[in-house]
């Protein structure tokens, strides 16, 4: 039986955020007044988003964050996204000279 993927298509497709990023770690989950993912009307708690550390510019990021550095997986296959209207930490990033 021949495999309908081949080893050099993507298994996975994410958002081209800090999600899919390579520098990415995951966390956990945190409220968020911007969170993309809809709960249920029967619920009462606030929207939550995943969170993580972001190991190139050292600080905390919602997964749901773009930024310059985006260093997707080689396996992933990324889709451009909307940026979030606020980061969970502000990241200032270097510009190319």
């Amino acid at each position: 039986m021949s495999n309908p993927h081949p080893a050099t298509e993507p298994f996975m497709y994410s958002p081209k955020a800090c999600v899919s990023c390579q520098q990415y770690q995951h966390l956990g989950f945190d409220d968020d007044k911007h969170c993309p993912f809809q709960r249920s009307s029967l619920q009462q708690k606030p929207s939550r988003t995943p969170y993580g550390r972001c190991d190139r510019h050292g600080v905390q990021v919602f997964a749901t964050q773009i930024c310059n550095a985006h260093a997707p997986d080689p396996h992933i296959e990324c889709f451009d996204v909307i940026n979030r209207p606020e980061p969970r930490v502000a990241i200032q990033e270097g510009m190319a000279l």
